[in-house]
C-alpha cells in the first residue's frame, strides 16, 4: 500500500523534531553526564550505557512524559481556552519538577527554541502558536518535551510513536555529548545506540503507565549531579 502524502509528512515531521540537533543547544548540556564523568564513575562504553539505562528510565517520569501529557492535552476534548489554561498549568507543574537551577535554565531555554520551530511546522495551530508566542513573551517557561508533544500531536502522530520517538532523540543526542566528554568512539557511540533500542522501547511502556501524578520522581544521584555541574573546576558543558 502506498504512503499518502499525510502519511510521509507525519514522518517528516517527526524525524525534524526528534532529530538530535533538536532541541538547539542540546550539544550543551550534559544533564549531570559531566559529573559522573569527572568523578571516573562514567569512564567507558559500559558505564555509559548503564548510565543511559537510568537516565532513559528517569526519563519516562520527566521528559518523556511531558511529551505525553502534552500530546494527550492536545488531543482531549474541550475549549481552545480550556486547553490553554491547562497547558498553562503543565508548563508551571515542569518548571517547579525542576530543581537543580541549571537544568531549569537550559529547559527554558530549549523550550522556547523548540516551541519556535514548532510553530515552523504548525503556524496555524492554536496551542501550537500560543505557547510559542507565550515562551517568547516569558507567559510560560518553555519545556521543550510540551514544545514537541504539541507540534507531533498536531501533525498526527500516535501517543506511543510520539513518545519513543523523543526518547530516541533523547538517547541519541546525549549519546552525541557523551562521545566528546568521556571520550568515546563513534562506532562505540552507535552500538551503544543501538543496544538502547530495548531500554527505548521499555522507557515507552513506562511512560504510558505513567501520569502526571508521576511528574517530578527523580533518580537522586542524577540530580545531585545536575546541582554539583554548576560548581565543577572546568567544564565542556552549560549543564
Amino acid at each position: 500500500m502506498l504512503s499518502t502524502p499525510t502519511d510521509v509528512r507525519r514522518q517528516l515531521v517527526t524525524w525534524h523534531l526528534t532529530d538530535s540537533a533538536l532541541p538547539t543547544g542540546g550539544f550543551a548540556h550534559s544533564a549531570g553526564l559531566e559529573t559522573f564523568v569527572q568523578d571516573d564513575r562514567v569512564a567507558d562504553p559500559d558505564s555509559f550505557a548503564k548510565w543511559l539505562h537510568g537516565y532513559l528510565r528517569q526519563a519516562s517520569f520527566n521528559d518523556a512524559l511531558a511529551v505525553k501529557c502534552a500530546v494527550q492535552l492536545y488531543q482531549r476534548e474541550g475549549s481552545e481556552e480550556e486547553k490553554l489554561a491547562t497547558l498553562r498549568e503543565l508548563d508551571t507543574l515542569l518548571h517547579a519538577c525542576q530543581a537543580p537551577k541549571q537544568v531549569r535554565a537550559s529547559m527554558n531555554s530549549m523550550g522556547k527554541r523548540m516551541a519556535r520551530i514548532a510553530s515552523f511546522i504548525a503556524p496555524e495551530d492554536f496551542l501550537v502558536t500560543q505557547y510559542a508566542q507565550a515562551t517568547a513573551e516569558h507567559q510560560m517557561h518553555g519545556n521543550p518535551g510540551i514544545a514537541a508533544g504539541l507540534a507531533l500531536a498536531a501533525a498526527g502522530i500516535s501517543l506511543e510513536d510520539a513518545i519513543s520517538a523523543y526518547l530516541m532523540q533523547m538517547a541519541n543526542s546525549i549519546t552525541q555529548n557523551a562521545i566528546r566528554a568521556i571520550p568515546l568512539g563513534q562506532d562505540a557511540g552507535q552500538k551503544i545506540l543501538v543496544g538502547a533500542y530495548p531500554l527505548i522501547l521499555k522507557a515507552t511502556q513506562m511512560t504510558l503507565n505513567h501520569d502526571i501524578s508521576d511528574l517530578g520522581c527523580v533518580a537522586p544521584q542524577l540530580e545531585i549531579a545536575q546541582m554539583a555541574h554548576e560548581d565543577l573546576r572546568s567544564r565542556m558543558f552549560m549543564s
